[in-house]
């Protein structure tokens, strides 16, 4: 845990920005695609929208056969959570408790996905394959 606390430290606190790619602003899948490039030295393709704007593109359904559900999240995990009942919010799993996330409510941030009010959104689990 000590480790985990050291590396996300640097990515608590940062601004939300509508279609943010970082580094001074992100929205939720910005910062989701930043911490796989940093973490895991991985580039993954960006739809260059919203995520509003994706799932009228449908592309969520385009991106989730590069992803296999999972019922334990590990770090680096997908988190699709439902906002107005559509796909709308992603997470970065650090753990199978807790994520790293950004939202136009507040700056990113440590919560624990797995209480009842997040839990409640969750569409699932994902990693990629």
């Amino acid at each position: 845990m000590k480790e985990r606390q050291m590396w996300s430290d640097d990515w608590i606190g940062l601004p939300y920005a509508e279609r943010g790619r970082g580094p001074d602003a992100y929205d939720c899948l910005g910062l989701f695609l930043a911490l796989h490039r940093a973490r895991f030295d991985r580039i993954l393709p960006d739809p260059g929208c919203t995520i509003r704007e994706a799932v009228r593109k449908d592309a969520v359904q385009f991106y989730l056969p590069r992803y296999e559900r999972v019922s334990v999240a590990q770090e680096g995990d997908a988190l699709l959570f439902r906002m107005a009942e559509r796909p709308l919010h992603l997470g970065f799993a650090l753990d199978s408790d807790d994520m790293l996330h950004i939202d136009a409510i507040a700056e990113s941030r440590v919560e624990r996905w797995s209480r009842a009010s997040w839990l409640s959104k969750l569409e699932g689990i994902y990693r990629i394959v």
